[in-house]
């Protein structure tokens, strides 16, 4: 029983619902290997391990001797009193929350406790508020026996007119109590019961529902180009979208990314998520850059230019090497006419960093480090490019509002981050790095997923007042009208991989996702930033209701979104949700309508045989037909005769018809990648590849200023804004029966 508890405790999961519907009880032996990991002393490199790069001499886990040192009962006994007996024992707690409705704060104290007491808040934009009162003017929200004492959890109520949504100071004082002469000091969240809404509040028979478009930056291509996509050509596409309705750009995950390794360059591998990578910064548009442009603009410079953005891949190495050669140049110029007259822009800069202190002089003394091998400037060179990109997507967001969208930017918030970099390893007593993050095994990956990210260690989030999580969602929130949250069941559990592999195959961990989810909903409406969560694959049945009373929108996804009568006719798409034709990780849907990724899988070996390539071709064939069926039925698409298979439809008009059903749906909000609008056929990401697949590396075949001359790319949008006006389902959706 007593490490049964203590596993409770840790949030180590027991079992879980897989994609069958089957209840599935992980093995002791992964749960107690989890434990371990939470148990042990922060560990080695874990980039190099996952990766398979460990030292020769690296010895293997004891997992025995560990258990028996560490998980005797005794010590077993010691971790459950500090966890769950010794929080009965301290009156007010560091962190506490309570929603506006319902104002309140829990004091934990003796059952009948004599002495009264006097409970201050103040804080953000609130007058000091002070109540004296005893255990009589509370109501017990629980309770915990110690030694046959009875320890309760007083509720005092407060006035909600008084308060205000924010982070408040709250003190404790007891009055006459010679065992407590201390005032006692901790936090008080009043959070609201939703995220922010903005316009997605309108009526569904409103004139214009909001739709989009979804982006990778790096892959965005104009001549002008440093070989990779910034913020000015996010300021043309900006431009482009409004002009033809669109209300947002959504953006892949704009994070600093591991500057000592550019060919690993998946934004959902960053170092940082609090910080923005300097590949984006759109240097002509960089104050110093007027003073350099002589120079920059010379055949030298510009030769590389050309042979970059003639690529079809992006060369990493050889833009890192380019653009911070450029940056490395600017700096100096700032350095030379602004740091040293202490002009307004140098001024702008302090505030920049005095705004993020910490965290950016964390983010900036591990970058001189993961960059020693390239450059040996100072932490002020890092501080002036996050400065810079700082303040190009801040004109980005600005764009985008002046433009008429209604949203604007959704940027993308990923699951965790490497090890290595300043988030995790600067602050590593908030995190387990014993463990990733990743996926259980199912019929997509058999042998499950390890994404290489370190997790939050739900204990340590506590015990640190959730200060970690409140930081990385609310510099997510900044420059921008919408945050879509990355596997946003990370909030309830995240699946957890052990390094060492002698601790079993893991387990899911949970999280008090009655806080998180709290927090998100505050920092939404102090941002007013809409919050969008992905919550593709495993979804637990207890996060579902949970999203949706806070007002947080669903991620469907067209290829998913299924019955047993094949593809989901658009009125019934779910209402508070964003509907993506595809994303990153799935086929673009010409290579989908064409079976190249099926090609592709085989040819890396994700598809082990030719007969399953066969099994699953087929498969496709009936996919194909129930979408013909279901563009028939929803008349947007009809069948040229004669016709004998579906090989033989023009794919163009699939495709406009395709997006025509899509956009015409019922979801508040949608939206189509650029990729399919130009029909091409190259994907973005394969999930189980790292190497064997130039993931993240394609450029768009077109740039913006050719999409806007191609007249098929043109009748595809004016497809979407005129389906977006359309009120052909808005008179006959019961709106409370479509978000069940």
């Amino acid at each position: 029983m007593g490490l049964e508890k203590l596993l409770y405790l840790q949030g180590v999961g027991a079992e879980f619902i897989d994609c069958f519907g089957n209840l599935v009880h992980i093995p002791a032996k992964d749960r107690q290997g989890i434990l371990t990991t939470m148990l042990l002393q922060s560990s080695f490199d874990q980039h190099e391990h996952l990766h398979g790069m460990n030292k020769p001499d690296q010895q293997l886990f004891d997992v025995q001797a560990f258990t028996q040192q560490h998980l005797s009962p005794p010590k077993i006994d010691a971790r459950i009193e500090q966890l769950d007996v010794q929080p009965w024992l301290v009156p007010l707690h560091g962190f506490q929350w309570c929603t506006i409705d319902k104002p309140h704060v829990d004091i934990y104290l003796p059952e009948h406790y004599s002495f009264e007491f006097v409970v201050t808040i103040s804080g953000e934009n609130i007058d000091t508020i002070s109540v004296n009162a005893d255990v009589s003017d509370c109501v017990i929200a629980g309770e915990y026996h110690i030694n046959d004492q009875r320890y309760c959890q007083y509720r005092l109520i407060l006035d909600k007119a008084k308060l205000h949504l924010g982070y408040h100071q709250l003190d404790l004082a007891f009055i006459n109590d010679p065992q407590h002469k201390d005032t006692l000091h901790g936090q008080l969240m009043v959070a609201p019961s939703t995220a922010y809404q903005g316009r997605l509040v309108q009526p569904l028979n409103s004139s214009k529902q909001s739709w989009g478009l979804n982006a990778q930056l790096y892959a965005l291509r104009n001549d002008a180009q440093w070989g990779i996509g910034d913020f000015g050509n996010l300021a043309e596409l900006i431009e482009y979208a409004a002009h033809a309705g669109a209300d947002f750009i959504l953006l892949n995950p704009l994070h600093a990314v591991d500057i000592s390794q550019p060919d690993n360059p998946s934004p959902y591998s960053p170092t940082d998520r609090r910080r923005l990578n300097p590949l984006y910064i759109q240097i002509e548009a960089v104050h110093e850059y007027k003073v350099l442009n002589g120079e920059l603009s010379s055949q030298k410079w510009q030769q590389k230019r050309l042979v970059l953005n003639q690529a079809h891949l992006i060369n990493y190495d050889e833009v890192h090497s380019l653009k911070y050669a450029a940056f490395e140049k600017m700096y100096q110029i700032f350095c030379s006419h602004h740091i040293k007259l202490e002009t307004p822009r140098y001024k702008a800069y302090k505030e920049f960093v005095l705004q993020d202190e910490a965290a950016l002089m964390q983010f900036v003394t591990v970058e001189v480090a993961l960059a020693s091998k390239y450059f040996t400037q100072d932490v002020g060179f890092y501080l002036y490019l996050q400065f810079v990109a700082d303040e190009q997507l801040q004109a980005c967001q600005l764009n985008a509002k002046q433009c008429g969208m209604s949203i604007g930017l959704i940027r993308d918030l990923a699951v965790g981050a490497v090890s290595h970099g300043a988030e995790i390893s600067a602050n590593a007593d908030l995190f387990c790095d014993n463990a990733s993050i990743g996926a259980p095994p199912d019929p997509f990956a058999e042998q499950g997923q390890n994404w290489g990210l370190t997790p939050f260690d739900p204990v340590k989030l506590k015990q640190h007042n959730f200060s970690h999580f409140i930081q990385l969602v609310r510099s997510n929130m900044q420059s921008c009208g919408a945050l879509r949250i990355d596997h946003v069941m990370g909030l309830l559990r995240l699946w957890w991989w052990p390094l060492h592999e002698e601790l079993g195959k893991g387990c899911y961990v949970y999280y008090p996702l009655d806080t998180l989810l709290a927090i998100v909903c505050l920092e939404s409406q102090r941002a007013r930033c809409i919050v969008i969560g992905e919550d593709l694959g495993i979804v637990p049945p207890e996060i579902v209701s949970c999203l949706h009373q806070a007002g947080i929108l669903s991620n469907e996804l067209f290829y998913f979104c299924k019955d047993h009568n094949g593809f989901k006719p658009p009125q019934d798409y779910k209402r508070q949700s964003l509907m993506m034709l595809a994303n990153h990780d799935v086929p673009t849907l010409s290579a989908w309508w064409f079976a190249a990724d099926l090609r592709l899988r085989r040819q890396l070996e994700l598809i082990e045989t030719d007969d399953k390539l066969h099994q699953v071709m087929d498969q496709r064939q009936q996919e194909k037909q129930q979408l013909i069926d279901l563009l028939i039925r929803e008349q947007a698409f009809e069948l040229p005769t004669p016709m004998t298979s579906a090989e033989q439809l023009d794919f163009d008009s699939v495709l406009l018809a395709w997006i025509r059903v899509a956009a015409k749906g019922n979801a508040q909000l949608f939206s189509v990648q650029l990729s399919d609008l130009v029909a091409d056929k190259h994907g973005v990401n394969i999930p189980g590849t790292w190497k064997e697949f130039p993931n993240w590396q394609r450029r768009l075949p077109l740039s913006i200023k050719q999409m806007s001359q191609s007249p098929k790319v043109q009748q595809r949008l004016e497809a979407i804004a005129s389906a977006r006006k359309s009120r052909t389902y808005a008179s006959a959706v019961n709106t409370s029966a479509v978000n069940t």
